[in-house]
């Protein structure tokens, strides 16, 4: 059976089809562009970037990443329900309650400000029993000058000295996070910060951890040092970012990055309308003349949002056909007519609302500026109901459908 036959057979004519390979080969790209002393972390987190959290973690680990992070302790468990041993960074302080659970799954977490981790070390020195020759493995987070999340500089020494009294405790990484990777004089203001919250330990003579600063921009822009470890994202997937310059030296890196999915859909309705027919809800779009529309099954529900009209295209046989009318919850409107006039518009025909088809590509950056957003909520946006299509060297080698599902609790 061919692969387009393979992709028809899966029920829904929307879906993701996520490339394997180009994950595979954008960590490989990351893993050249840091300094080879660094270790690698690529974050999964938030069902990585959209493209599926279990699938996207085997491929950073294939790639040759150190690490991988995740927001969150069900996304970690999530991870070592799977199979996969790699070490695993949960970002964000889990709750006191729930310390145990992530050391018995082998999960490194986080502390956050004075009160995260004096919450966190009670919490483990209280349990009884503990896991059997658990050691709560933590990462300090340090803030630079966000203001989101983290420790004051000048309160990192006394966050690392509670946690060496505390028994059964390793501190595994010092961290950060930038506000603007691409902002040299910002970053290097957080860069200072960071460090002064270094200096500070090292002067009561504490080894410094691993250090992690800089994501995607901070690598590519040069703004940042990858210190011990570079924790990334974005590229990732395949993208630098809005407005994000890469280094002379890095800039061949960065266009060896290959996106990673696509969003396509075949139409579920392709009729003619006359001259002042309307499309969608509220008839904003009205037709100047006998026109085609085709409508695809994808809507706002799906993560396609009615921020995409007027602007958005969709790719068809390679060339841009306009959506037209709102964007509906689980549909939207397509305007083939130009189209329809090389030849018969079928229900079989795919079109691109996100990727390559032909010699054109709609960009992540292109739909982040019709929303007033960045890519990576492009990306995350997309919802479960359409499935995740996984395909290695062109071969479809996996499908991810969800649904939504209860688990009892009581009686």
């Amino acid at each position: 059976m061919t692969t387009s036959h393979r992709l028809a057979s899966i029920g829904h004519p929307a879906r993701l089809e996520i490339d394997l390979t180009a994950l595979r080969s954008n960590a490989a790209v990351i893993r050249r562009a840091i300094p080879a002393a660094s270790r690698l972390g690529l974050l999964v987190k938030a069902n990585g970037y959209g493209h599926g959290l279990e699938m996207a973690a085997r491929a950073a680990v294939a790639g040759g990443a150190d690490q991988l992070v995740v927001a969150t302790l069900d996304e970690g468990l999530t991870l070592r329900a799977a199979g996969i041993d790699a070490p695993v960074l949960v970002v964000y302080p889990v709750a006191p309650e729930a310390v145990g659970e992530a050391v018995a799954a082998g999960l490194e977490t986080s502390v956050s400000g004075l009160a995260s981790a004096r919450r966190i070390l009670g919490a483990w020195a209280a349990l009884d029993p503990r896991p059997t020759a658990g050691v709560l493995a933590l990462h300090v987070e340090v803030d630079s000058g966000m203001n989101r999340g983290g420790v004051r500089p000048e309160a990192l020494a006394e966050v690392i000295r509670m946690i060496d009294e505390t028994p059964a405790t390793r501190i595994v990484g010092v961290w950060s996070h930038l506000a603007d990777g691409s902002d040299a004089a910002r970053s290097g203001d957080q860069v200072r910060s960071f460090e002064s919250a270094l200096a500070g330990v090292a002067a009561g003579g504490r080894p410094i951890p691993i250090r992690h600063l800089a994501a995607t921009e901070g690598i590519f822009a040069g703004t940042a040092p990858a210190y011990d470890m570079a924790r990334v994202g974005l590229a990732f997937y395949g993208e630098l970012g809005l407005g994000v310059r890469p280094t002379p030296t890095l800039a061949p890196l960065a266009a060896d990055l290959r996106p990673a999915m696509t969003v396509t859909a075949r139409p579920v309705r392709l009729e003619p309308i006359e001259a002042g027919g309307s499309v969608g809800y509220g008839g904003e779009w009205t037709a100047v003349r006998p026109s085609v529309i085709a409508t695809l099954p994808i809507g706002y529900a799906d993560g396609w949002t009615r921020a995409y009209w007027p602007g958005a295209f969709a790719l068809l046989r390679g060339r841009r056909v306009p959506l037209v009318g709102r964007v509906s919850m689980d549909s939207v409107g397509v305007d083939v007519t130009d189209a329809a006039t090389e030849g018969e518009v079928t229900m079989d025909e795919p079109f691109v609302l996100l990727g390559s088809q032909g010699d054109d590509r709609i960009t992540p950056d292109e739909l982040a500026r019709l929303r007033r957003s960045i890519p990576n909520e492009v990306f995350t946006s997309f919802g479960a109901r359409l499935p995740r299509v996984y395909l290695d060297l062109g071969e479809v080698v996996g499908v991810s459908r969800q649904a939504d599902r209860v688990d009892s609790v009581g009686a």
